[in-house]
């Protein structure tokens, strides 16, 4: 039934899961329809009541739940008031939900997710009963204006999307917590989730509109599931929520059964509390109207092993939703929750990172390992696992997709940062060919200082009156110079060239000792050519083609330690003008 022919006081019924798996009717009172509500969007405000709505309001996970007048469906339950007495909502239209199934999602944009939306528009453009009754409730507030002003009076409807219950487990409230913006109006709620079994046939037959449904996003140790109501299903497709999730646009995340333990009622939100069931398909559009999948298509999502070896050594297995934007921040949150659950929060806290990322048609994964050390509760480290994983499955180059995350993190509570203090040279005035001794002079924190020893050899090829810059630093001021001097080699310009540059990050336990001489060259499509002949030089810099950038010639040491090395110190040696 289209909004058209939806007039107030009408009257019908909704279907439901209050307990268990069985659905129940509720009946239902037209109060009116809010035209244009969004774009080219109607919504329906109906009046609810029987089963347990005269004591709990709107539900949480109430959103999809189908209205029917003269048995036709005019639309699911999907918006409400907060902190309402009555069980007053707003339903999203099913011709809206519809163009949601029909969409063809290789033709259509994603839409950017949105925050709550608060409606506003001026009085006159809406029915006046529908008004009145909104009044009546005390669901409509008038803005307040200043004498003398020559404007209408507009009102405003806290109409929100209805909470979706998120059903997590194995969580800390700190990692999810991080997670809010993204998800929204959500109420978590740690239950058990699912066991990520398949449902079989026999399972679907009582699957129909107003059952209970829930969005897998992480699955195994760690689990986060969105439970809400189905609206519609046309064989195996389906539609649901009558709002998004995230509004992420195209999609690919399992749906499974869900079962209602009880309801949890409260002035503020009441709320299902479920558990997902069986993995029955798959959800392939989260729109603003609409969720809708396809019953018996399955998605394969992206399995991440965590072991945490410190304190305690335990082993973290599960699974989490393949997508560029969504899979960096569920690993991410992952990560930290079995990190904070496992390790001590607050403190000096060192830790080994070694990270195997499995590329399709690759033989080998893409291997990164470094050493971090964190003062307080961030673990700021994650990010630096998280960045690689952005960066494949956002690239340039091709579409890479990753078959497998695996993560070992060695912590200890020990601080194990040593800071360069300073360094001394056997002689500031070289000769080409000549061999100098330095001495780096490193100091361990709440320690005695340690005397690094180093031979440098100065080249044959420098120029006699010239000078030569030495610079004792740290992996981060290592690449902050390397930015300045050759930008150009952090613009990879292949997809094995970004690997290369991925696997070979500068580790953060190195001394680098940099040899910058005047001798110039130039980075060139991602790859450096230096000590060029000034000749070539000039009619490369003179070049009328992009990507060509300056190269400062230097020589590089590296010097394994055991600690994590924080610091820089400089000095200048200067070639004799006699050699």
């Amino acid at each position: 039934m289209d909004t058209d022919e939806i007039k107030p006081g009408m009257k019908g019924y909704g279907r439901t899961v209050f307990s268990g798996k069985q659905i129940e009717s509720f009946d239902i009172e037209v109060l009116g329809v809010l035209k244009n509500w969004e774009a080219k969007n109607d919504m329906i405000l109906i009046k609810m009541s029987g089963g347990p709505l005269e004591k709990t309001g709107i539900i949480a996970g109430m959103s999809g739940s189908p209205v029917y007048i003269d048995d036709k469906l005019i639309g699911a339950v999907s918006h409400g008031w907060s902190y309402s007495k009555d069980a007053i909502a707003g339903v999203t239209p099913i011709r809206a939900m519809i163009d949601v199934m029909e969409m063809d999602s290789r033709n259509r944009k994603n839409l950017a997710a949105k925050a709550n939306r608060i409606w506003s528009t001026s009085l006159n453009t809406q029915d006046t009963n529908v008004i009145a009754k909104l009044e009546s409730y005390g669901l409509l507030h008038k803005y307040e204006f200043h004498e003398n002003t020559d404007t209408r009076e507009p009102f405003i409807f806290n109409l929100v999307p209805i909470q979706t219950p998120l059903i997590v487990s194995g969580f800390s409230n700190e990692s999810l917590t991080k997670i809010s913006p993204l998800f929204g109006r959500v109420g978590r709620f740690s239950l058990h989730s699912s066991n990520g079994e398949y449902g079989s046939p026999e399972d679907l037959v009582n699957f129909m509109p107003g059952s209970s449904i829930a969005v897998e996003i992480i699955r195994g140790d760690l689990s986060v599931s969105a439970v809400g109501t189905l609206t519609y299903r046309d064989g195996n497709d389906i539609l649901a929520f009558g709002h998004p999730i995230i509004q992420i646009g195209n999609t690919d995340m399992p749906m499974a059964t869900a079962e209602v333990h009880t309801i949890l009622a409260s002035q503020a939100s009441s709320t299902k509390m479920a558990s997902p069931g069986k993995i029955i398909g798959r959800i392939t559009q989260d729109r603003r109207s609409a969720i809708a999948g396809k019953i018996g298509e399955y998605t394969q999502m992206l399995p991440c092993q965590v072991k945490i070896q410190g304190s305690l050594n335990i082993e973290y297995n599960f699974e989490v939703v393949q997508d560029r934007i969504l899979t960096p921040i569920l690993v991410q949150m992952a990560i930290e929750n079995a990190i904070l659950t496992t390790e001590k929060t607050v403190g000096e806290k060192s830790m080994m990172i070694k990270l195997d990322i499995g590329i399709a048609d690759r033989e080998e994964p893409i291997s990164i390992e470094n050493k971090y050390f964190d003062s307080g509760p961030s673990w700021l480290p994650i990010y630096n696992v998280i960045e690689p994983i952005t960066i494949l499955l956002n690239n340039e180059f091709k579409t890479a997709k990753i078959e497998s995350i695996n993560l070992v993190a060695d912590i200890s509570e020990h601080n194990n940062v040593a800071f360069i203090d300073n360094i001394k040279v056997s002689n500031k005035w070289v000769s080409p060919g000549e061999e100098v001794l330095m001495n780096i002079s490193v100091k361990q924190y709440a320690r005695s200082y340690a005397s690094i020893p180093l031979t440098i050899k100065i080249p044959d090829d420098v120029a006699p009156g010239s000078s030569i810059q030495v610079i004792v630093c740290d992996a981060m001021n290592s690449k902050m110079l390397e930015m300045t001097s050759a930008p150009g080699s952090f613009l990879p310009s292949s997809f094995e060239q970004l690997i290369h540059h991925l696997e070979n990050e500068e580790h953060n336990s190195n001394i680098i000792v940099k040899l910058r001489l005047n001798k110039k060259g130039l980075t060139y499509m991602g790859e450096d050519f230096p000590s060029l002949p000034n000749s070539f030089l000039s009619i490369m810099s003179l070049s009328n083609q992009s990507g060509v950038t300056p190269l400062r010639s230097e020589i590089v040491k590296r010097i394994p330690t055991e600690w994590f090395i924080n610091g820089k110190q400089t000095i200048n040696l200067f070639v004799d003008n006699k050699s």
